[in-house]
């Protein structure tokens, strides 16, 4: 009798973990399926040539801002990112530059690639982990605290 009824509570118990971790593992599943297509990431311009790229599909490119490349017509920005292997992409945006973007510094811009060209509807630029606002560096020297420069 006392033995049956332990392992009565040790299978209600297994039985307990089993559909625990069928729910954890089902969650994770869709969760990861749902966001397959919205997980950010970026490709190199090197690895813009193997893709399979959709005629209206958005498309990260990063890399660094090519020197000499970066110039400004008709209210248009013109620049090129370039990777590691020296491969370029050139890059046509219709908006204000983010003030970090510098020539020969890290970028990341999304957009549509047509003919070879990305026409980017964002342009994003990388900076190092010293970064600071300068609205965040006005404040801090106005209480006191700025310890900078």
């Amino acid at each position: 009798m006392k033995f049956q009824k332990i392992n009565q509570q040790i299978k209600n118990r297994l039985i307990f973990f089993v559909i625990i971790f069928i729910c954890f593992a089902s969650s994770i599943y869709l969760t990861s399926y749902a966001l397959k297509d919205k997980i950010s990431f970026f490709y190199s311009p090197s690895e813009i040539d193997q893709l399979e790229i959709g005629e209206n599909q958005l498309l990260r490119i990063g890399g660094l801002l090519k020197k000499d490349t970066l110039r400004l017509e008709n209210a248009i920005w013109h620049f090129e990112i370039t990777d590691e292997n020296g491969i370029s992409v050139p890059v046509i945006f219709d908006k204000t530059l983010p003030n970090l973007v510098e020539e020969n510094k890290g970028i990341i811009v999304e957009g549509l690639l047509k003919n070879k060209v990305l026409i980017a509807n964002t342009v994003l630029a990388k900076h190092d982990e010293n970064y600071m606002p300068q609205s965040a560096i006005d404040k801090m020297k106005s209480e006191g605290i700025w310890r900078g420069d």
